[in-house]
């Protein structure tokens, strides 16, 4: 599962579920917002099932599920649970980008009007 772009994807994110049910299927989804809405097309996810798979696990030290991690680029990120709290996912798997066009602190958001006075 994934969504390439051209070439190989530069995030890569691996979520670890025990089952399927409705709180795995709900953080994959919000994964998929996400990364739509920050890295559209230059992602990868892969879904594994610890139920099926447990020795994969054992290899990320998986205790709790969902767990979302993000693989590439270095150094591994993660977040544990549904990622319903958009704000700490973003944190969790550095993905949070200010705001662009939000100006830096200090600076006036409009140009401030020019008083001249008349020559005496």
């Amino acid at each position: 599962m994934g969504k390439p772009g051209r070439g190989k994807a530069h995030y890569k994110f691996s979520v670890y579920i025990a089952n399927h049910t409705l709180r795995s299927e709900s953080a994959l989804e919000r994964l998929k917002r996400i990364c739509k809405e920050t890295i559209p097309g230059d992602y990868e996810i892969k879904v594994i099932d610890i139920a099926k798979h447990p020795t994969l696990a054992k290899d990320r030290q998986t205790v709790a599920t969902p767990a979302v991690f993000r693989t590439l680029p270095a150094s591994l990120r993660k977040s544990i649970g549904d990622l319903s709290i958009e704000d700490k996912a973003l944190l969790g798997l550095d993905l949070f980008h200010p705001l662009k066009a939000r100006p830096p602190r200090g600076k006036a958001r409009r140009p401030r009007a020019k008083v001249s006075q008349a020559a005496d």
